[in-house]
């Protein structure tokens, strides 16, 4: 809505077969919860979401009164906050524990230099023993010498040694940690689903490829074949759009930016001289699909973009002719899938809603 709280049926989503098996969301339905929202905080990089649970009986218009949902806002915020103030806090107990540690050491250092040399300070009287203490000074300090020698090179003994066996006992541990990892989670399989589902992807992939197949042979009727419109990536973006329509990575705002990046990247690599195509179908999809994690937008089908466009065979034309594909398959998608009771695609409209923000 206008202030950005959504009320979501509890129910529905746990039955809804395009999200993934959530045990925690199945339990919230099992008990009765049925209306939720989530609203997000972002305390100086703290980021999170606050879930509200609403009275299913309660007055629609009431609780998505501007005036609740301005304190629902607030209050996450704040939560936010005393959430984001953890970190700090930990920080603070570490920095006061390593101060603690320092002076203990300092105190130790002192004690352990008046010890070790604070009888060699002491002055004697006498002849006698100024005399003794001339004679003897030498084979002292020589023995000390060889003694402080002696201890330093047993400590290095004993600190390699209790380094080798951190380290092999760290190694061991990442050893075991790595078997236990390739053994697999204890996630479930996912539901599969309905045949009344699986009519509609048939139903929108078909009408999808149709219209795309048909305006690929348009194209390479009209340049006489010299330009195309690359379908096998349009085929993993329609099969994110029909089968995980609420996943993140099926959603218009990473189908668009992936593409864009993905394809730049893998135009401009084929203009570095001396590359061998090979190498460049490797490098392609290396630098793109880390590039889109660390840009928040992961589209699977955007790396295979990259390796199809890294080959050197597609110039800027096929860039736009593709990026008109991705958009015709985000039309027909949003079309489509809203025609279902159980679908909405796209789960949120990136640009309208950062408008509305504004």
């Amino acid at each position: 809505d206008d202030d950005g709280i959504l009320w979501r049926n509890v129910v529905e989503l746990a039955n809804d077969p395009d999200q993934p098996y959530d045990e925690r969301l199945q339990a919230f339905a099992k008990a009765g919860f049925e209306l939720a929202a989530g609203v997000p905080f972002d305390s100086k990089g703290y980021r999170g979401i606050v879930i509200y649970f609403g009275n299913p009986h309660a007055d629609p218009q009431k609780l998505r009164h501007p005036a609740n949902s301005n304190f629902m806002n607030n209050a996450a915020q704040m939560i936010g906050c005393a959430a984001a103030l953890r970190g700090p806090m930990n920080q603070i107990k570490a920095f006061r524990h390593e101060v603690n540690n320092q002076n203990w050491h300092r105190v130790k250092v002192k004690t352990l230099a008046v010890l070790r040399f604070g009888g060699s300070l002491l002055v004697r009287s006498g002849a006698e023993e100024q005399e003794s203490v001339t004679n003897e000074m030498p084979s002292k300090r020589a023995k000390s010498f060889i003694a402080r020698i002696h201890e330093a090179s047993s400590s290095y003994r004993q600190d390699a040694k209790a380094t080798l066996n951190e380290a092999k006992e760290s190694a061991k541990n990442r050893v075991s940690r790595w078997q236990k990892k390739i053994q697999g989670g204890g996630a479930g399989i996912p539901p599969s689903f309905s045949w009344r589902q699986c009519m509609w992807s048939f139903i929108g992939v078909m009408i999808t490829h149709t219209i795309l197949s048909r305006i690929n042979l348009l194209i390479q009727t009209e340049s006489d074949g010299d330009l195309s419109l690359i379908l096998a990536p349009l085929g993993a973006l329609t099969t994110l759009q029909y089968n995980l329509t609420a996943a993140p990575a099926s959603q218009p705002r990473n189908a668009i930016f992936a593409q864009i990046f993905a394809l730049t990247t893998a135009i401009l690599l084929s203009y570095i001289p001396n590359v061998e195509p090979w190498f460049r179908s490797a490098l392609a999809p290396a630098i793109v699909i880390p590039g889109m994690a660390k840009l928040g937008i992961i589209h699977p089908p955007a790396g295979a973009a990259a390796i199809v466009f890294s080959s050197g065979k597609f110039r800027w034309e096929h860039f736009g002719i593709f990026l008109s594909g991705v958009a015709i398959s985000i039309i027909t998608a949003v079309g489509i899938n809203n025609m279902s009771d159980k679908r909405q695609y796209p789960t949120s409209w990136y640009f309208l809603n950062k408008a509305k923000g504004k």
